[in-house]
């Protein structure tokens, strides 16, 4: 990841805490909150004090360690996660990799080394060669050393890591004997390769039961794995006949959760882990019996052009508002998709591939036509470019369609001025085009519906992004 540019100017930020505010704004919120700036093309550069933004010439001043004042283009700030880029305030793979990896190091301290929380009474605070002693019952795919000198500093700064080990060994207990924890390990390899295993038998049934791109943490999202089981034990691969089967499996070696938040003789367990903000972490569980009886029903509330509805032309995407929560359906990175927009699970996605597999089981249509899959969006693209698929009258027939069922919706606009604007549009740089027509071709999918059809499509479609399908396993996540 390098500094700003030009190009961030074109769109929003789409993800980090100022997902969908203009970098003009970010840089405007992130003065206020008092949030530290970096000046530099990586996150290893200065950390800086924001003063003021001139949006104009987007010039920027800001104050150093020591106090001196400067004024710099926006060229020279990083595009840190707050910016909707890496890892500036923690984001980005690497940091992702290093913090997962160390926090595998703390875990392994508590429950091997001190055996007890980590906290001043106790004064137990491990230093480097505690958790080095700790490495022995840990593998994962950063070194200690690595994770010590390059991984975000505020972390460590904030205790994230003392928190969340603390917290679940407050909540797990796991069977006697040595605890180990993974992170891109061989052992957590093989826990998703008996998913794979199961995939297969799924796909090849006449009924298959989950989307054919069901990846790996949708089925379940452990960035980490504990376990008393060997290293080199492969503890899922005879339970690959179903995803009863399977699911089966991981509850029983997670203790048969009863779903209070405590966990007793644990011996295989998928952790996801959040960023502590608060004085200590909370554990929550998720498809645990309980709440596999007591599944959560969605309903589908309304779609706006755009976060708020109005111009269709405002914007490349479409949200859908699931029981309160928004979805934002636009073309990202060369493929098109779902993402909540929310606190309460902000961040999950549904590829367009599985949306297009609920369109066909709920409403019996596809978006995609006969093309499936990952790859059915630029399938579906490159053909339409390649026949002569003609955008401007089939997205205008669509947009006359259901216009007036958006909330907020402008008047629908002429023929002739819908074409106007769209030629305008696309002498812009950006996907308009192939975004708006995916959100268009879904749209008049599901509003050809019944509302009630349009409910089990959301309830399928909001568990899936939130990794809470009848075919999601049992976690916690520690937050």
């Amino acid at each position: 990841m390098a500094s700003l540019q030009n190009k961030d100017w074109l769109k929003n930020a789409s993800n980090g805490p100022y997902s969908n505010k203009s970098r003009d704004e970010i840089f405007e919120l992130k003065i206020k909150d008092k949030k530290p700036f970096i000046i530099g093309e990586n996150k290893n550069g200065i950390k800086v004090t924001g003063i003021s933004y001139e949006k104009k010439s987007r010039e920027f001043t800001y104050q150093d360690a020591s106090k001196n004042v400067k004024t710099v283009p926006y060229t020279k700030v990083f595009k840190d996660g707050d910016f909707g880029g890496g890892a500036g305030s923690g984001g980005g793979a690497e940091d992702t990799a290093l913090t997962e990896s160390l926090q595998c190091f703390y875990c392994s301290y508590i429950y091997n080394v001190t055996k007890k929380q980590i906290n001043k009474t106790n004064k137990n605070y491990p230093s480097d060669s505690d958790l080095k002693a700790a490495g022995l019952y840990v593998q994962t795919d950063k070194t200690l050393e690595q994770c010590l000198k390059d991984g975000p500093s505020d972390w460590l700064e904030n205790e994230v890591y003392i928190k969340t080990a603390n917290k679940l060994f407050e909540k797990v207990k796991f069977a006697p004997g040595t605890v180990y924890f993974h992170r891109g390990s061989a052992f957590m390899k093989a826990i998703y390769d008996a998913k794979g295993a199961t995939q297969t038998k799924d796909l090849a049934s006449d009924n298959p039961q989950a989307p054919g791109s069901f990846s790996d943490d949708k089925w379940n999202p452990g960035d980490i794995w504990a376990s008393t089981f060997t290293t080199s034990s492969k503890p899922l691969e005879k339970f690959t006949n179903s995803w009863g089967e399977l699911n089966a499996e991981v509850l029983r070696l997670a203790g048969n959760p009863a779903g209070n938040g405590s966990l007793s003789g644990v011996k295989l367990l998928g952790i996801s882990l959040k960023k502590v903000h608060g004085q200590t972490a909370s554990l929550t569980e998720f498809s645990s019996p309980a709440q596999i009886a007591q599944k959560k029903k969605y309903t589908w509330d309304n779609w706006t052009f755009g976060s708020s509805g109005g111009d269709f032309f405002s914007s490349n995407d479409i949200y859908v508002t699931i029981s309160g929560i928004k979805m934002q359906m636009r073309s990202f990175s060369g493929s098109w998709q779902g993402e909540v927009k929310g606190a309460s699970a902000a961040g999950g996605k549904i590829g367009g591939g599985n949306v297009d597999f609920y369109c066909k089981k709920h409403f019996g249509k596809s978006i995609f036509g006969t093309k499936t899959g990952r790859t059915a969006y630029k399938q579906f693209i490159t053909e339409s470019t390649t026949t002569g698929f003609n955008y401007e009258d089939k997205m205008y027939e669509m947009y006359k369609a259901v216009n007036t069922s958006g909330k907020g919706s402008t008047a629908t606009l002429s023929a002739t001025e819908f074409k106007k604007r769209l030629k305008e549009k696309l002498s812009e740089p950006g996907d308009f085009r192939d975004s708006k027509l995916m959100c268009l071709m879904f749209l008049d999918i599901a509003m050809g519906s019944t509302s009630t059809v349009r409910n089990t499509f959301a309830t399928d479609l909001f568990r899936y992004a939130s990794s809470d399908t009848d075919q999601s396993s049992y976690f916690v996540k520690l937050a």
